[in-house]
């Protein structure tokens, strides 16, 4: 070979081993992130007369896990609270703020007791008293009876939302609402002073509740507002099926093969109360 071809070879070879050693490293950032992410998703509790189901699926590409994560526990007065939010960005520092966002927010609504527009406006405050540099989206959502509610056989639902995207209420029959509630308000992290609103309805037996990441319903070739219809008619298909499998088949009917973004998911049902 002559002197030219020889440093063609040698060129050829470099950039060879900069892309394998690039794809390395990404694969590398891609489990270090889901690593740190599934550590942080812990199992629900098991609330009387309310089943618990989440579902945390990782993105296919290392750029675009992130952030995500659901939540589920019980305030000290018995109340049942649910999560669920996205930090902005898609790498490890989106995962670590993640991790500091949620325990923030367990901490706040654990000590405090407080409703969902109260938490949510604390998280708000502490974000910018401590110095997390990030945004997100999240919802928190309180489940919570009375004495007279539970001899009327209902619960009341509360929540709050930060520029999430709303969750669905499904019927047994496959009646499917999406909760929009008052408002959304502003994203977390932006401005500690927005005001934070929450709205309530009430909660029969067998009614489900399903908080989810905008991983489920956006995609690159359709809009959000195709992806919420198309949530919609799948939930009510599978309004009949157990919980564990409702969830199952609707992310599996959602996600393409390749997901290209991460999804986190937490379902409630109400289950009849016997004393």
């Amino acid at each position: 070979m002559s002197d030219g071809e020889l440093t063609t070879a040698q060129g050829v070879a470099d950039r060879a081993a900069q892309a394998l050693d690039n794809a390395r490293l990404y694969q590398q950032q891609r489990r270090v992130a889901e690593s740190l992410q599934r550590s942080l998703l812990t199992e629900p509790p098991e609330p009387d007369h309310l089943e618990i189901v989440v579902r945390y699926v990782a993105a296919q590409e290392a750029a675009s896990v992130g952030g995500d994560w659901f939540d589920a526990f019980l305030q000290t007065d018995g109340a049942t609270v649910l999560v669920i939010g996205d930090v902005v960005g898609h790498d490890t520092q989106a995962t670590a703020a993640m991790g500091q966002l949620r325990g923030l927010l367990r901490g706040i609504a654990w000590e405090s007791g407080a409703g969902p527009a109260q938490v949510l406006g604390r998280l708000d405050a502490a974000i910018d008293v401590l110095q997390v540099a990030t945004t997100a989206t999240a919802i928190v959502a309180r489940i919570e009876q009375t004495e007279q509610q539970r001899a009327a056989g209902v619960r009341l639902l509360r929540w709050s939302n930060a520029g999430h995207p709303p969750p669905l209420s499904i019927e047994p029959d496959g009646e499917v609402g999406t909760l929009e509630g008052a408002q959304i308000d502003l994203l977390l992290g932006i401005d500690p002073q927005s005001p934070r609103t929450e709205t309530a309805i009430e909660l029969h037996d067998w009614a489900t509740v399903v908080l989810y990441t905008d991983g489920l319903v956006e995609r690159r070739d359709q809009s959000i507002d195709e992806g919420l219809a198309k949530l919609r008619l799948a939930a009510g298909d599978l309004a009949g099926l157990p919980l564990d499998a409702f969830c199952d088949h609707l992310v599996a009917s959602m996600l393409p093969d390749r997901a290209e973004d991460d999804v986190a998911l937490v379902a409630i049902r109400v289950l009849p109360q016997t004393n």
